[in-house]
């Protein structure tokens, strides 16, 4: 059930109560059916039956008082209206052993219709001595007649008792179907009603469950505790949900570090420059009277050295919240990237020389100038040449380069597309970890636990400003090389 959507679910739910629904209609339709057939048959057969035997046992009764009339009156209007009666009598047999259905009642109307025949018969003999004036024995016809009608009548009473018995017995069966149909009927809509409200229930406290444990881990987070993670079996959807929200709480965990990290690594940057600072400003205190002017100088320089990494590092944090606030600037203006680069080594080559770095230039000659912000890109070379002097051990090397290849501009640029500049900066240090290659670019992010994380992440937005691309190649324990493109003038 932990695979099924809601959606799902409730088609699945709906579709069980429908599909009894569906049973109930049908059996209540051939129960209906059922007892239709049963009241046809009542109407169409046995009452016709039983109005039949009963409308042929009044013909013949009326018969036999035509036969009496006659033969006490000797009037042939009599005679005519017993032989009519006789046809009528003999037509109701036919149709009624047309509509009997069992083999007893066909026996009884066989019996009745020869019985019949011989009562017309020897009414007919009779006939024929009263119309010739001939004696006969009144007695023995007047018994014989007697006995034949008497037999008559009796099997049509049995033919009607037998339809009435069977049209009681089909009434009774059809009341119990109708029973039996209305008890079904109802145990099925209980059970239902009973399904529905357990689909229902299910399904409500499936969907209530995770979202109370979502709430709850909510208010954990609202609280600072990012440690709980939360396995909650759950359909697709919220199981989708709780994976969002163990992301979230991953990232808010990771972010609270990086928040903390962040803050005590400021305050190492901010604590160092100071603390030398006042130190510096101490000693040149002390000397300021008997110190040589040159250790002045030199104290001085350090102040102004620190006072320089420190309004670099404020830059850094202040440059980060314009960009993510949008409100950057860029002065695009046609400029020399070789100028930029060669400044850029001219600041670092004393540094690089103190820890015994050899530096190699590699730059094409006769480079185009781009259209770029001077400032902001000679920024991004300074961030590349920093990162590479603080992870290269000393006498170790490292090489810039820049050349032109052919390209189109970022899909972020609307210039031209006349090619673009590649900058490389080579490093032999430690190294980035394979898997942390593509993250290296993203804010706070670092892998040797130096500087504030933020200098690659500024430099990535400054270059896609730009409409270049930015990307790092790097194995561990032999170096990276990092590169930036930006587009020709």
């Amino acid at each position: 059930m932990r695979n099924l959507t809601i959606f799902k679910m409730l088609v699945l739910g709906y579709l069980v109560v429908l599909l009894i629904v569906i049973g109930l209609g049908t059996y209540s339709a051939l129960k209906l059916r059922q007892l239709n057939q049963i009241t046809r048959y009542i109407t169409s057969n046995d009452s016709e039956t039983i109005r039949l035997a009963e409308s042929l046992r009044d013909a013949v009764i009326s018969q036999g008082q035509f036969e009496k009339k006659y033969v006490v009156s000797r009037d042939n209007e009599y005679h005519l209206q017993f032989l009519e009666t006789g046809e009528y009598v003999k037509e109701g047999l036919r149709q009624l052993s047309a509509i009997s259905d069992t083999e007893e009642k066909r026996l009884l109307i066989g019996n009745i219709k020869e019985h019949f025949e011989k009562y017309l018969s020897a009414v007919e003999d009779e006939a024929e001595f009263i119309s010739a004036n001939r004696g006969y024995s009144q007695k023995i016809y007047e018994e014989n007649k007697e006995v034949l009608s008497e037999q008559v009548i009796r099997g049509l009473e049995d033919v009607s008792d037998k339809a009435t018995a069977d049209m009681n017995r089909r009434i009774e069966i059809s009341g119990k179907v109708g029973l039996q149909a209305s008890r079904v009927a109802v145990i099925i809509t209980i059970i239902s009603v009973i399904l529905a409200v357990l689909i229902a229930f299910f399904t409500a406290r499936t969907i209530n469950r995770p979202i109370i444990q979502l709430i709850n881990g909510t208010r954990e987070i609202a609280g600072g505790k990012f440690e709980e993670h939360l396995d909650i079996p759950s359909p697709p959807e919220i199981n989708e949900l709780a994976d969002a929200f163990n992301h979230m709480c991953a990232q808010l965990k990771e972010l609270d570090g990086i928040k903390a990290d962040l803050i005590s690594n400021i305050s190492h940057e901010f604590r160092t420059p100071l603390a030398v600072i006042r130190e510096a400003v101490g000693l040149h205190l002390d000397c300021i009277s008997s110190a040589p002017p040159e250790k002045q100088i030199q104290l001085l320089g350090i102040v102004g050295e620190e006072c320089e990494r420190l309004i670099n590092t404020v830059n850094k944090i202040l440059n980060l919240s314009r960009m993510e606030a949008g409100m950057m600037d860029y002065q695009m203006e046609e400029s020399s990237i070789t100028d930029l680069i060669e400044m850029s080594i001219t600041k670092i080559r004393p540094i690089a020389d103190r820890k015994g770095i050899s530096l190699e230039l590699n730059l094409d000659g006769g480079l185009p100038h781009a259209r770029i912000d001077a400032e902001k890109i000679g920024q991004v070379v300074e961030i590349l040449l920093d990162n590479a002097l603080k992870f290269t051990p000393e006498g170790g090397s490292l090489s810039v380069g820049a050349y032109i290849r052919s390209g189109k501009t970022s899909e972020n640029y609307s210039g031209n597309e006349k090619g673009l500049i590649e900058v490389s900066v080579t490093d032999s240090g430690c190294g980035i970890p394979e898997e942390g290659i593509k993250y290296i670019f993203d804010k706070f992010k670092k892998y040797h636990g130096k500087g504030t994380g933020l200098g690659l992440y500024i430099a990535r937005q400054i270059i896609n400003a730009h409409g270049g691309e930015i990307w790092v190649k790097s194995k561990k324990e032999k170096g990276s090389a990092f590169f930036f493109t930006v587009p020709v003038y």
